[in-house]
């Protein structure tokens, strides 16, 4: 099994490095992220000027790769130029949670999302800021969940979240839907017409059965997305209307 691991963390954050380990019983294992930080990326590409794509070295019988890109560049560059066909590509583990509506913002779910795109099965997995230890003690859990039971899939991005890192262990895990989290951010002026992100005022879906409310009681969420956004009940109403 060839495994592809990525993040938008870069290429020397902890998160990567321990999913990377990680996932070495279980296949081949390449590593292509971002030379840097690329946190909040969205699923933004690079079109425009050139891309650096460059051999790190082996580490622990594991390929490793960095990109001037985005965290979807790590995915389609390392697809095209490894020459390597990917059974499935992981994401992470992401250093902050990606849970409800961070996935809109999220590079780490981008780049799972670009490989469901190209038709290779994705996983993202994230966890709260520096709350590391808890995926020292469970990752390798979850990672034999996730091959046991197949949870990966062309048909969906499984999106993970570790627990609120208020909890030193989880509750278990659980399947769910994705939830709301709204950001009201504000902006400090800092000198004239130059701005700052000031505090955020953040509204959390308080609905039980979904990854917000789950994540912050304790528990492992797993929520399936989908590339296809298509209001289906909108649209056959808006069709009533042609």
């Amino acid at each position: 099994m060839n495994i592809l691991v990525v993040n938008d963390d870069g290429v020397d954050a902890v998160g990567i490095h321990k999913l990377a380990l990680a996932l070495k019983k279980y296949g081949n294992v390449v590593v292509c992220a971002p030379d840097t930080g690329r946190s909040a990326a969205s699923h933004s590409i690079v079109i425009q000027g050139s891309l650096t794509f460059k051999y790190v070295g082996d580490q622990d019988h594991i390929e490793w790769y960095k990109t001037s890109g985005m965290p979807a560049d790590c995915v389609r560059m390392a697809i095209k130029l490894t020459g390597l066909d990917f059974d499935v590509v992981f994401s992470g583990v992401n250093d902050g949670l990606n849970l409800g509506t961070d996935i809109i913002y999220s590079g780490t779910v981008s780049a799972a999302r670009e490989a469901h795109i190209q038709g290779i099965p994705a996983v993202a997995i994230s966890t709260d800021y520096g709350a590391f230890s808890i995926v020292d003690h469970e990752l390798e859990s979850l990672l034999e969940l996730i091959f046991e039971k197949r949870l990966y899939s062309r048909d969906y991005v499984l999106n993970i979240n570790f627990p609120e890192g208020k909890f030193a262990k989880s509750f278990g895990y659980r399947f769910c839907r994705q939830g709301i989290k709204i950001f009201n951010t504000g902006f400090k002026e800092i000198e004239n017409e130059a701005y700052l992100n000031d505090e955020s005022i953040i509204t959390y879906d308080e609905n039980q059965d979904t990854d917000v409310y789950l994540a912050s009681k304790g528990y492992i969420t797993l929520v399936p997305l989908q590339v296809e956004q298509t209001k289906l009940d909108s649209l056959e109403e808006l069709k009533k209307k042609q």
